[in-house]
């Protein structure tokens, strides 16, 4: 499996949650297995994306990060991903 994250600065919580409750449905139609996200501060918060595989990912990533964007006055502020190597669900 492959993880993706994406640190995003934005100026409304809510709309942000929003923004999240509304993409989880592309994201799974893209072929994630999981999304979740943390608020990292008052106006930040880390996105991370489980994929089945990294080809998955690549595939859908940047279109996803782009609509989220044009949902919310957000901006991506850091992205880094890799293969997951544990996970105790």
């Amino acid at each position: 499996m492959f993880a993706t994250f994406t640190d995003w600065e934005f100026s409304d919580m809510d709309a942000m949650t929003a923004t999240g409750e509304a993409m989880w449905p592309k994201v799974q139609a893209a072929g994630a297995l999981s999304f979740k996200a943390t608020a990292t501060g008052t106006n930040t918060a880390r996105t991370m994306i489980v994929w089945p595989d990294s080809a998955t990912a690549q595939a859908a990533i940047d279109g996803l990060r782009a609509a989220a964007m044009e949902m919310t006055d957000t901006k991506a502020t850091g992205i880094t991903a890799g293969e997951l190597m544990l996970d105790f669900s």
